[in-house]
């Protein structure tokens, strides 16, 4: 019998499927790659190209997301006007997609997924990374830029938690861009705007910058 990759079949898809995640389960996004996936699969490396447009596509397929997470920072480069009003609206619009058939929601199935272990959230970590942050900061090692991330990053995750898990009003009813008008001004600052506190280092030291200016109280 002739030996060697299998041809597409009907499950070919689900195989590959079922390779990525192991592959990102064990090696992580950043260290996956769709040769090292196709060999899992024991399929030929042109069907993997042939079922799924690169390694974000089978991620975003894989951990159940709506789309990829580059497409957001595309239309909020585009947005005219308040860059977090544009985000949290586009955010929002995102999670609230139909679910695929047979799942929960896109975003309990993203929490349940980066809750299931900590190789899961490393991965998706690298994979926003890829995707969203190393393409929109100067300097993504920057200590501020690494606390202007984590702060846009908390108030977008607090929101999904309280609208899709724990469906607290107003935010379950409210439409996108009502939200989009209470919160994106935080988020702007967040983005630009001055923060209270100096940055730290990661051994936690206060970053050397400029001096607090004192309010004169009248």
């Amino acid at each position: 019998m002739p030996r060697g990759r299998r041809p597409g079949k009907a499950d070919t898809r689900a195989e590959i499927l079922a390779a990525a995640d192991v592959a990102f389960a064990e090696d992580g996004y950043a260290e996956a790659s769709l040769r090292g996936i196709a060999h899992r699969a024991g399929v030929d490396p042109a069907l993997v190209h042939h079922y799924f447009d690169g390694k974000a596509a089978l991620f975003v397929e894989v951990m159940g997301l709506p789309r990829d997470f580059r497409e957001i920072r595309d239309e909020v480069d585009r947005a005219p006007g308040s860059r977090g009003s544009a985000l949290v609206d586009r955010f929002l619009r995102y999670w609230d997609e139909e679910p695929r058939e047979g799942r929960a929601s896109s975003f309990h199935s993203f929490v349940q997924a980066v809750c299931s272990s900590d190789q899961a959230a490393d991965s998706f970590k690298q994979f926003l990374v890829d995707r969203v942050w190393s393409q929109v900061a100067r300097d993504p090692d920057d200590p501020e830029w690494l606390v202007r991330r984590s702060l846009i990053g908390s108030q977008l995750v607090g929101l999904g938690f309280q609208r899709y898990v724990l469906r607290l009003e107003p935010l379950v009813s409210a439409e996108p861009a009502e939200v989009a008008r209470w919160v994106g001004p935080t988020i702007d600052r967040y983005m630009e705007g001055p923060l209270d506190t100096a940055p730290t280092t990661p051994d936690g030291s206060r970053r050397a910058g400029r001096p607090r200016r004192r309010v004169r109280r009248r």
